[in-house]
């Protein structure tokens, strides 16, 4: 195992430094660090759909990888990825996979994951190179049709059910077929506009009505609230969508009786085909790799590992694209997923004994979550959701089919708009719910409290808080999350072994016997013995092997009886030292979480 972590860290030092090198050398690179503004003419290919943005030069951003660069003296081949922002017509222009000529102003990013930012020029014309191919516009056309449909639901609807089943808030779509749908206005073509001012006012009523976009007011508040709340996850595409999904696809094969392989194979192609309608992130992406490799799992006859399965999705994830070892939200979601395989389960089975097992596992779920989550959280901003877990445990009913419903309306509505909409409604209905919990709980005095370096440390760190930002508070938190499962693991193990009845035993299990001597003795035909921690499946006291026919051992600590029969045994009488006391400690509470991950 350590030889595999070594590996794993070497493959991704060298990938990692290899990756800074090619954008080092690349032509677009070397231009920015000559001139913070440079204008260009660049041939580029759209990677995400374009939504709204908040930069105020410009209405829309899409992401794009440059194929070439030309800044009017010589013409260039290039890789690099960049941020662009464009405004008005141009936003219609960004359609996810195709290729553009642009003109506009290179400079280097001021913040969010890409290094680049390319701003197009409001009066300039964007020549398409290449179309989207037939999947995109076929997939461009089933969104266009589902956000056509939520535009007739509430203003919380059309603010969250986007949210909710792809991945983007109702009021951050751009509709690339005839405008901007952003709280500010809608900038739309002008035969757009020409044809709905001669269109009759009886027609268009509905129409413009729901066009008219969310108030820019309540949009933030919904956007604040759901922070405040702890619950804003939920507007991120996550595992959740791809369990829900197969989940159901496992159970269609099953009533058809398909074999194994045939039903891994279905599996996978709704897991593609899932990934390929929501909006690009890198949640997405990480569930999309752990899925496809439970798939593999499923085909070749194993039983699927979460832990390994997402093991191998971030070893090769961040050796492919080494730049997603600074994402938040890939981080957010591994650490999710890890924090509910490992902790989910135990708590679980211990919440059970006092509430309902149905109440005990949605609880659960959002604690071994957030247990992992915190310190990154902390690092994105140094405050800390008291409201989170009751917010999670109420509106955790509500979500799934409030989600499945969302999927449901953007498979059916490009076909059947009034059943779009029906299904629509439905899974408005849930997100209803979320936006009354999130208001009442962020509502609240204590429901964020601030987890700031500053708050902390006080002004004695000013320096290093400078320096470092919100590291110190995040280590803060990990440090109080590893005490704090310190002292529930001592407390179990103590509580387990005065009900056994051994009162010596309960100080902590293996440190107990640190603090009385210890003597090896063997016998028979051997000479050697060895002190040990119990393997797997054994009880968590020490072992003691010995070689020979009639080997036997046996480590007999100062307790009760023993005391009068450690004088009588041959050997020599020791005292563990610290770092043997600490093994035996470690190898004890492995053997109860074992137990505890075995139950």
């Amino acid at each position: 195992m350590l030889a595999m972590l070594l590996v794993a860290i070497g493959l991704s030092t060298v990938s990692t430094l290899s990756a800074a090198l090619v954008q080092w050398h690349d032509p677009t690179s070397r231009l920015v660090r000559q001139s913070d503004d440079t204008a260009v003419v660049a041939t580029v290919r759209i990677i995400t759909p374009p939504t709204v943005t908040t930069l105020r030069d410009a209405d829309c951003q899409a992401d794009a990888v440059m194929q070439s660069l030309a800044d009017g003296i010589v013409a260039q081949s290039s890789h690099a990825a960049l941020r662009m922002f464009a405004s008005d017509d141009g936003c219609t222009t960004l359609a996810h996979g195709a290729t553009l000529r642009i003109r506009g102003g290179l400079q280097p990013a001021q913040f969010g994951k890409q290094p680049l930012w390319l701003i197009v020029e409001p009066d300039a014309a964007v020549e398409t190179i290449r179309a989207p191919n037939t999947i995109r516009q076929t997939i461009a056309a089933m969104q266009r049709s589902f956000f056509t449909v939520t535009e007739r639901l509430s203003d919380q609807g059309r603010v969250l059910v986007p949210g909710l089943t792809l991945g983007v808030l109702g009021q951050d779509y751009v509709n690339v077929g005839g405008g901007v749908m952003s709280s500010s206005g809608v900038a739309g073509s002008s035969e757009s506009a020409e044809s709905s001012a001669s269109s009759v006012s009886s027609k268009r009523s509905e129409s413009d009505r729901a066009r008219q976009p969310v108030d820019d007011a309540y949009a933030e508040l919904i956007e604040d609230n759901f922070r405040r709340s702890g619950i804003m996850h939920l507007m991120a595409v996550s595992g959740g969508h791809f369990m829900l999904v197969a989940g159901l696809i496992r159970r269609l094969c099953a009533r058809l009786l398909m074999p194994r392989r045939l039903v891994a194979g279905c599996v996978s192609g709704a897991y593609l085909l899932l990934a390929a309608a929501m909006y690009p992130s890198d949640s997405v992406l990480r569930a999309l790799v752990m899925g496809l490799l439970g798939a593999a799992a499923m085909f070749v006859g194993r039983r699927g590992q979460s832990v390994s399965a997402l093991s191998w999705t971030v070893i090769s994830v961040i050796l492919i694209d080494p730049a997603m070892a600074r994402s938040y939200g890939f981080a957010l979601s591994s650490a999710a997923v890890l924090g509910i395989v490992l902790f989910a389960g135990p708590i679980g089975d211990r919440l059970a004994a006092l509430m309902p097992r149905v109440v005990a596992e949605m609880l659960a779920m959002t604690l071994a979550a957030q247990s992992l989550t915190l310190p990154i959280q902390i690092l994105m901003e140094p405050e800390l959701s008291l409201a989170s877990v009751p917010a999670n445990l109420l509106v955790s009913p509500f979500v799934g089919f409030a989600t499945m419903t969302g999927l449901a309306a953007l498979l059916v509505s490009w076909a059947s708009p009034s059943l779009g909409f029906a299904l629509a409604w439905t899974a408005g209905c849930g997100t209803q719910v979320m936006e009354r919990v999130a208001a009442w709980l962020a509502a609240g005095r204590y429901a964020v409290i601030p987890w700031g370096g500053e708050e902390l440390l006080g002004g004695a760190f000013e320096d290093l808080l400078m320096t470092s930002g919100n590291v110190p508070a995040a280590l803060l938190m990990l440090f109080a999350e590893i005490v704090l499962v310190a002292a529930t693991v001592v407390m179990a193990r103590c509580v387990r072994c005065l009900r056994e009845g051994g009162l010596a035993a309960s100080l902590c299990g293996g440190m107990s016997r640190c603090l009385a001597p210890y003597r090896l003795v063997s016998g028979g035909n051997t000479g050697t013995g060895v002190v040990g921690a119990a393997g797997e499946g054994g009880d968590a006291e020490s072992d003691v092997a010995g070689t020979g026919d009639a080997a036997a051992a046996a480590v007999i600590g100062a307790d009760g009886d023993a005391l009068s029969a450690m004088s009588e045994l041959p050997g020599e009488s020791f005292r563990p030292t610290i770092r043997a006391c600490i093994a035996v400690w470690f190898a004890d509470t492995e053997t109860l979480l074992s137990h505890v991950f075995d139950k």
